[in-house]
C-alpha cells in the first residue's frame, strides 16, 4: 500500500460494476503510471531519509495521506461498510497501510533503492505461497517453476552465494533492511490475503477509507513520540519538502485511487506483471540523481524476478 498501493493484488472488486468500461488502453495506462510513480518513490523515500527520521517519515505519510483520502473516499465510494467488518478493517490497516510502510521506510533507511524495488516486485510471489498456505490457492507444477525462478532471482541480489561460501555477503545494515523489505511485502501479502474474504461486495474506496482512519490511529504507538517540531520543520524545508510531497500526493493519494480503479476493470494477474517496471524506473531515476548504475546482480535478479511473476501471471 504505499507501499502499500504497489498492491498486486487488492481488495476484492466491488459488484457494483461501472456504466461504461473503459477501453483497455485507458487501464493499462492507469497500471504503468502506478508502476512509475511507485518506482520513483524509491529513490525520492531515500533521499528524504536523508534528513528525515524513518519514523517520523512513516507517521507524517500516513496521517497526511489519510487527510486527503478519507474524504475523496467517502465522498466517492458507494454503499457502506458494516460493523461486523470493523475489526478484521482493523488487522488489514495494521497489515496494509501501518506494518506495510513501518518496514518498507526502514528497510529503505539501510538498503538500496534498487535493491527494494526487486524485493518487492516478489509481493505475488509471497501472496501465493502464504494463499497456498492459508487454503486459498493451490501450488500447481507451473506456479512452484515460478516461485523458484523468483526467490532464486532475490537470493543472487541477496548475495546469499557468497554468504554461504565464504561467509562474506552484504554488510549487516544492508542486509538488515533487506530483511525489512522483504517483511514488508509479507505483511502486505497477509493483507491482500485477508482482504480476499473481508473486501467481498465492499466498496474499494470505502474500505480504504475506512482502513486509513484506523491507521492514523494505530501508528503514532510506533511513531508519534518521533513528531518533534524539529522533524515536522525537516519536512517542511525544500528539498525534502519535494519529496514528501511526492510521496503523499503521487506515491499514495494518486496510486491508490488509480489502482483501485484499474483492478475494478481488470485481472490481478496482469497488475502484478506491471510491478516489473518499478525496478527499472528506480535504476533510472537514481542514476539521473547521480547514483551508480547496480551491478550485475541487480540484472540477474531482475531476470528472475520478472520471469517468475510472467509465469505465475500465465498459471492463472
Amino acid at each position: 500500500m504505499p507501499h502499500c498501493a504497489s498492491a498486486c493484488i487488492g481488495p476484492a472488486r466491488s459488484h457494483d460494476a461501472a456504466p461504461l468500461a473503459p477501453s483497455p488502453r485507458r487501464v493499462h495506462l492507469a497500471l504503468l503510471t502506478v508502476s512509475i510513480l511507485f518506482g520513483a518513490n524509491y529513490v525520492f523515500t531515500k533521499q528524504l531519509l536523508a534528513n528525515v527520521p524513518a519514523s517520523a517519515w512513516v507517521v507524517f505519510r500516513i496521517a497526511a495521506a489519510a487527510v486527503l483520502l478519507v474524504p475523496i473516499a467517502f465522498g466517492l465510494g458507494r454503499g457502506r461498510v458494516p460493523l461486523r467488518s470493523l475489526p478484521a478493517l482493523a488487522l488489514a490497516a495494521l497489515l496494509g497501510v501501518v506494518l506495510n510502510q513501518v518496514l518498507f521506510t526502514e528497510g529503505m533507511a539501510l538498503t538500496t533503492p534498487d535493491h527494494s524495488a526487486i524485493i518487492n516486485a516478489c509481493i505475488p510471489v509471497w501472496t501465493l505461497l502464504l494463499a497456498a498456505a492459508f487454503g486459498q490457492e493451490r501450488l500447481s507444477p507451473r506456479k512452484l517453476v515460478a516461485v523458484a525462478l523468483a526467490l532464486a532471482g532475490v537470493a543472487c541480489l541477496l548475495r546469499l552465494d557468497e554468504q554461504i561460501t565464504s561467509g562474506t555477503g552484504l554488510s549487516p545494515e544492508q542486509a538488515l533492511g533487506d530483511v525489512l523489505t522483504l517483511l514488508n511485502g509479507v505483511a502486505f501479502a497477509l493483507h491482500l490475503i485477508l482482504m480476499r474474504r473481508v473486501g467481498a461486495g465492499l466498496d474499494p474506496l470505502r474500505t480504504t477509507g475506512v482502513m486509513f482512519a484506523f491507521a492514523i490511529l494505530i501508528v503514532p504507538i510506533y511513531g508519534g513520540s518521533a513528531m518533534t517540531m524539529a522533524n515536522v520543520s525537516a519536512c517542511l524545508e525544500p528539498p525534502t519538502l519535494w519529496y514528501a510531497l511526492y510521496g503523499i500526493l503521487f506515491a499514495t493519494v494518486t496510486t491508490y485511487l488509480l489502482n483501485t480503479w484499474a483492478l475494478r476493470h481488470t485481472r490481478s494477474s496482469q497488475v502484478a506483471l506491471y510491478i516489473n517496471v518499478q525496478p527499472l524506473v528506480a535504476v533510472v531515476v537514481a542514476t539521473a540523481l547521480g547514483q551508480p548504475l547496480p551491478d550485475w546482480r541487480f540484472g540477474v535478479a531482475f531476470a528472475g524476478v520478472s520471469a517468475g511473476l510472467w509465469l505465475q501471471a500465465r498459471a492463472q
